[in-house]
């Protein structure tokens, strides 16, 4: 009986991660990237107990032809799940050629068994599994690669969600627990069925007892179908399984580039009033972004977005107030507007006099008697 409730669990779960994993990765809507790794996560999961059950079956010892193909799926957990947290904790994340890196032990794990076991006849194959079986190192080697490179993937997951939590704490005003509730229920939840997994493991090398075996299984596959049925409920609940943690991200990004733009700005604003470049009739766009350490371009956008003018309405801005200084200032009256023109920057009364007016809404005599007292 416990045989036969097992062999039903094994197919409902194995379905399940299959069925849930293609959904997540046709669905278009939200954030496809993590909807895509979370989606191969499932399916490796999938093909992980299928082969479980093949192997239990006694299918490999039938058709030993196909050992050692679907084993190998574990060596992509960590790296799934690694990605899947970057994907999620890190703006704008694209998977570059150097993530292949992570998959290393993979494709050294199947090169090797490609060599030494696939491209064999079938007698040899069947040698190859007996030696295999006897000598009992090519399983528990494989077991500890998997574990190793599991443990060191979630460890280095949870320290970004941890870490992440931590940025979003001091730089974003509206943190809720669900942003990535869903991310850590993953995570917590792989780890459980890990610890499961390895307890399925130890027992069936130390025990004889089939009954056991099989108990044990039982547990191990109703964690799985626990969690891949939360898995499914918080996915159809909302779109909250991955739009809330890239809003809070986005967010996060938006308010760095407020910070940086408004650093800019500052910087900008205290060189021009304190080193006064705008005295120079031929300062352009990219001597000032040369004395500011910025590029033409960088600069151009501070002053376009970041301050809402162009060059030469900042730089005009700043030559009229100057100029308007000078005569709030200055002691002799026989001072002409024309001497202040040029002290100002200004080479030209045309670009001058309508510089004035835009900045001031009057021309530059009008603005004199208005303001300045005759001593």
């Amino acid at each position: 009986m416990p045989v036969k409730f097992t062999e039903i669990t094994v197919f409902i779960v194995i379905f399940l991660f299959l069925f849930f994993g293609l959904f997540l990765i046709t669905y278009r809507k939200g954030n496809r990237l993590s909807k895509n790794l979370l989606g191969l996560f499932f399916w490796a999961l999938g093909f992980s107990v299928l082969d479980i059950w093949l192997s239990s079956a006694g299918f490999y010892n039938q058709y030993p032809q196909y050992n050692f193909i679907l084993n190998f799926f574990p060596l992509v957990y960590g790296p799934l799940l690694f990605l899947l947290t970057k994907s999620v904790t890190q703006g704008n994340f694209k998977i570059k050629f150097y993530e292949i890196l992570h998959f290393v032990p993979l494709i050294i794990a199947v090169t090797i068994f490609f060599f030494a076991f696939h491209i064999l006849d079938l007698e040899s194959k069947k040698l190859f599994l007996e030696k295999a079986k006897v000598e009992n190192v090519i399983s528990p080697l494989i077991s500890i690669i998997v574990f190793i490179t599991i443990s060191v993937y979630l460890l280095l997951s949870l320290l970004r969600v941890k870490r992440y939590r931590s940025e979003i704490r001091e730089k974003v005003s509206n943190i809720d627990q669900i942003n990535l509730g869903w991310l850590n229920h993953t995570l917590i939840g792989f780890s459980i069925i890990m610890i499961l997994s390895i307890l399925v493991q130890i027992i069936n090398n130390i025990s004889i007892n089939v009954w056991w075996l099989h108990l044990l299984l039982l547990i191990l596959l109703s964690g799985m179908l626990i969690f891949i049925m939360s898995s499914i409920v918080r996915g159809l609940k909302s779109d909250v399984l991955f739009e809330e943690s890239s809003k809070f991200r986005m967010e996060l990004i938006q308010k760095e580039k407020i910070q940086i733009e408004s650093a800019k700005i500052a910087l900008l604003e205290k060189f021009l009033n304190s080193e006064k470049p705008f005295l120079d009739p031929s300062i352009n766009l990219t001597d000032l972004a040369e004395k500011l350490n910025m590029s033409s371009k960088e600069l151009s956008q501070t002053i376009n977005h970041g301050m809402s003018k162009s060059f030469f309405d900042l730089i005009n801005m700043h030559r009229i107030k100057y100029f308007q200084n000078i005569f709030l200032h200055n002691k002799d009256e026989k001072l002409t507007i024309l001497e202040a023109m040029y002290a100002s920057g200004f080479n030209s009364k045309s670009s001058f006099n309508t510089a004035f007016k835009k900045h001031s809404g009057t021309t530059p005599s009008e603005w004199k008697k208005k303001n300045v007292v005759s001593k």
